[in-house]
């Protein structure tokens, strides 16, 4: 039982010390669609802001994921057609005073002086999909970018999961369009 009051006490204390001092967030301002055959391109633009706890656990060697996720329905019926999933890892190199982005070339890895410039990079993102053939009609394309949580080092998830520093989710966005004859 008394381990149990510790656990519980600690984990108060951690999401209490995790307010956030100013306004973090994703938001997606813009994708554009661009139907291939049998895939989908599309350009997010988006704003993409850490909050402090967020940006002290990265420059502490904490390795942090967003998360892009992407739906293609059919907009007659909002059937889930095609989904997709991207991970970003960007994490800090305390030797080389730099800031690594993984995931967003594939497996490459990219580095950059300020933390700032690795969230620029991910600003803007050019993502590619395959759908399998689609007929011509109207479609949508759902987007939204998390800070995902689950990828956290174990000791920080559950403070992570109470604290509204931690929670950094844009809205699901839908984007129409269609694919002609």
């Amino acid at each position: 039982m008394r381990a149990w009051l510790s656990l519980l006490s600690l984990c108060a204390l951690l999401s209490g010390c995790g307010q956030p001092s100013g306004e973090h967030g994703f938001y997606l301002r813009s994708v554009d669609v661009r139907p291939g055959y049998q895939l989908v391109r599309a350009r997010l633009q988006q704003d993409l802001k850490l909050s402090r706890e967020a940006t002290e656990a990265i420059e502490h060697g904490v390795p942090v994921t967003l998360t892009v996720e992407l739906e293609l329905r059919d907009a007659r019926d909002l059937t889930l057609l095609a989904d997709d999933q991207r991970h970003y890892v960007i994490r800090y190199l305390p030797l080389s005073e730099h800031f690594q982005l993984s995931g967003r070339l594939g497996d490459e890895t990219e580095n950059y002086p300020r933390l700032r410039h690795a969230l620029a990079a991910l600003s803007g993102l050019d993502l590619e999909f395959s759908t399998g053939p689609l007929a011509p009609g109207p479609y949508e394309l759902r987007a939204r970018i998390t800070l995902d949580n689950r990828y956290l080092p174990a000791p920080m998830r559950l403070p992570a999961l109470l604290s509204e520093g931690w929670r950094h989710r844009s809205e699901w966005t839908t984007w129409p369009f269609d694919i002609g004859v």
